[in-house]
């Protein structure tokens, strides 16, 4: 027996596109008349690649997430994967019966009632009408739409059809789930809902992918990532890597699109004046560089330039470098910068987990500080105390210099450093924690009788 769930071997979809109706008519009739008389027949349509020679394996019981920006190929992937679509090139090869939930609800009758909609559904998904009659409680409490399952579908609300339509494919127990950006849909009751079926299905050892624009999703809930562009894939690995190279990339797009905007205004700013920054006794600070760290950090830094974070360090409060930190143990962040021109800056960090999944943070806005209006040549520390109430693992800090653009909303990325840090949560000696963050909450117990 295959160990391989789905595997995609140089698969390609391909389109005509006609600048107008008549070339398709055009295009049906001229080739074949300009063979006839032993000419070269014209082509009257130009091709469109949506997928172009893609192959990867998912073995069973992975997870794997696809990202990409709109148009870059991910729902055609999948409708080639399901069947829905046949390819121009290439194969695929699927071993297990399949859920895929693309257009939700679109196998419904509209003139069917929910229940039978949900009899015909799950027929066509593989199970007999004893599967269904057995498991159709649940479907229906999974759907929440109380008694218009028995109503045709043409009554429901969008919601309500979403709700049926993903409760019969998830509750189908597929071998092969396949999601295209189901997981968006809905309010935030059935999101949760959602997240917490799929988890089943994950942890049932069925083979999952999907299609999402939340990386933290992604992160998360997937051990491998494909990244997507113009059809063809650019990145395939662990999914935090492609994820972050997703996001890599989205940022630097973002930073040649911002410096077409106008700056924050001066309401935001805290003009770098020695009254307003005190300047630190050159004795006991100075800025810190360091070979070893920019060699460390080279490949996993970028930005646009205009100040440089020189080098991070995570502190005790006796100003002892670390990287072993005991549950709540209060510490020191240190980010040196120095600006090669006159901004309006904001200097920020990220704590996140091993899958690189973000846990918290802190930026000038959210510590209530004006931004710093750098200096050509200006040499700045930045100092966070914080402590860490979280659960034993490994942790890394990223390091992040923005300009902002619109306050709260959008910024250029001027200097970025992932894995500026890297450290170990050793475990609370009191209790073990079994979430990431522990918020020490107050507990009172009390007897009613």
């Amino acid at each position: 027996m295959t160990d391989i769930a789905i595997r995609a071997t140089h698969l390609s979809k391909c389109y005509h596109i006609y600048n107008n109706p008549q070339d398709r008519l055009k295009q049906f009739v001229a080739p074949r008349l300009q063979r006839m008389v032993g000419r070269t027949p014209k082509q009257y349509f130009h091709e469109f690649w949506a997928v172009n020679d893609v192959s990867f394996e998912i073995k069973k019981g992975e997870t794997v997430g696809i990202i990409g920006r709109n148009g870059s190929g991910k729902s055609t992937l999948l409708q080639l994967l399901c069947g829905t679509l046949t390819p121009t090139n290439g194969q695929v090869e699927i071993n297990g019966r399949i859920a895929a939930l693309l257009e939700l609800g679109s196998g419904f009758n509209p003139e069917f009632t929910g229940r039978e909609n949900v009899y015909m559904n799950a027929s066509i998904l593989g199970l007999s009408n004893e599967d269904v009659l057995e498991r159709f409680d649940d479907i229906a409490a999974f759907a929440d739409i109380g008694e218009f399952i028995e109503q045709p579908v043409k009554t429901y609300s969008s919601g309500m059809f979403v709700r049926l339509a993903f409760a019969v494919n998830i509750l189908s127990n597929p071998d092969i789930m396949i999601v295209d950006e189901a997981l968006a849909v809905g309010d935030m009751n059935f999101q949760a809902k959602c997240m917490t079926a799929l988890t089943r299905i994950q942890e049932r050892g069925a083979t999952v992918l999907f299609v999402s624009h939340d990386i933290g999703s992604i992160k998360s809930l997937c051990s491998r990532g494909i990244y997507l562009e113009h059809g063809n894939i650019k990145a395939i690995g662990k999914a935090p890597d492609v994820a972050e190279q997703y996001m890599r990339i989205m940022r630097e797009e973002m930073n040649a699109e911002h410096r077409k905007f106008v700056r924050v205004t001066s309401e935001f700013v805290l003009e770098d004046k020695e009254e307003s920054v005190p300047v630190l006794d050159k004795n006991n600070h100075v800025l810190k560089r360091s070979d070893a760290f920019d060699k460390r950090v080279a490949v996993f830094r970028y930005g646009s330039g205009g100040a440089k974070i020189t080098y991070v360090e995570l502190l005790n409060m006796s100003n002892e470098p670390i990287q072993s930190v005991e549950f709540n143990q209060e510490v020191k962040i240190h980010i040196y910068i120095e600006a090669l021109s006159e901004l309006n800056i904001s200097v920020n960090f990220n704590i996140r987990d091993d899958k690189k999944v973000n846990l918290t943070g802190c930026g000038f806005r959210p510590a209530e500080h004006k931004l710093l209006t750098t200096e050509i040549g200006g040499q700045y520390l930045v100092e966070y105390t914080l402590k860490f109430p979280f659960q034993e693992g490994n942790y890394s800090l990223l390091a992040q210099l923005s300009s902002p653009i619109v306050i709260d909303e959008t910024a250029e990325f001027l200097d970025i450093i992932e894995d500026a840090v890297v450290f170990q949560m050793e475990r609370w000696k009191i209790a073990r924690i079994w979430s990431k963050v522990h918020l020490f909450p107050t507990l009172n117990v009390t007897r009613l009788s």
